[in-house]
C-alpha cells in the first residue's frame, strides 16, 4: 500500500514535469518520420508564421526617446540637502549643459562641468532609468575621473535626478546629487 501511494506522487510529479515543459503532444515511439520538404509557398508561410516569434524574443524600442535634447542640469553638493526644491539650493549649484542622443535604449551624451570640457556618457536604458558609464577629462589631469552613473526620468519626461559614482558606488546610499530638468 506504501509502494503504491509514491508511485501516484511519482506519477503527478512526472505529469507536471511533463506540462511545464510543454511535451504534451504525441510523438512516435523509437525514430519518427522525417519531416516533409517544405515546398516554397509553405518555406515563405513559415518564415511569415515565424518573424512575430522572433520578434516577441527581441525588447522593442521605446515610443519615444525621452533623453535626447539637451539639458539644465547642475550638481548638488554633498553638504547640502540635495532637495533643489528649497531656497537656493538650484541656483548655488553651478550648470552642468548636458546633451543626450538616444538611439533606441542606447544614449550617449557630452557634458561640461567646471574646468573639464570633455565630460562623456555611454548608457543603456531600463524602463525609466538609465545608466552607464562617464568620463571627465579635465584641464589639470588630476580632476579627471571616471565612474558609473545612474539617473532616473520623472514621469512627465522633462526632468531626471540621480547620481555619478567614482569613490563610492550606488550601495553607499548616498541621496540623489545630480539634478536636470530639459530645455524648451
Amino acid at each position: 500500500m506504501e509502494s503504491r501511494k509514491y508511485l501516484i506522487i511519482l506519477l503527478a510529479f512526472a505529469c507536471i514535469a511533463i506540462l511545464i515543459t510543454g511535451c504534451t503532444t504525441t510523438t512516435t515511439i523509437g525514430n519518427p518520420a522525417p519531416a516533409p520538404a517544405a515546398t516554397p509557398a509553405a518555406a515563405s508561410a513559415t518564415a511569415v508564421t515565424a518573424a512575430p516569434i522572433a520578434a516577441a524574443t527581441t525588447p522593442e524600442c521605446p515610443d519615444s526617446l525621452v533623453w535626447n535634447g539637451n539639458w539644465d542640469s547642475r550638481e548638488v553638493g554633498y553638504a547640502s540637502n540635495h532637495d533643489v526644491r528649497e531656497s537656493g539650493v538650484w541656483t548655488e549649484a553651478g550648470p552642468v549643459p548636458v546633451s543626450f542622443t538616444q538611439k533606441c535604449r542606447d544614449v550617449t551624451g557630452t557634458y561640461k562641468v567646471g574646468d573639464c570640457e570633455d565630460g562623456k556618457l555611454t548608457g543603456k536604458v531600463e524602463k525609466n532609468t538609465l545608466s552607464g558609464t562617464y568620463t571627465e577629462n579635465c584641464a589639470a589631469a588630476a580632476g579627471s575621473t571616471q565612474g558609473t552613473f545612474s539617473l532616473t526620468m520623472a514621469a512627465d519626461n522633462q526632468s531626471f535626478m540621480g547620481s555619478k559614482y567614482n569613490y563610492y558606488g550606488p550601495d553607499a546610499n548616498f541621496p540623489p546629487s545630480w539634478w536636470g530638468k530639459k530645455i524648451v
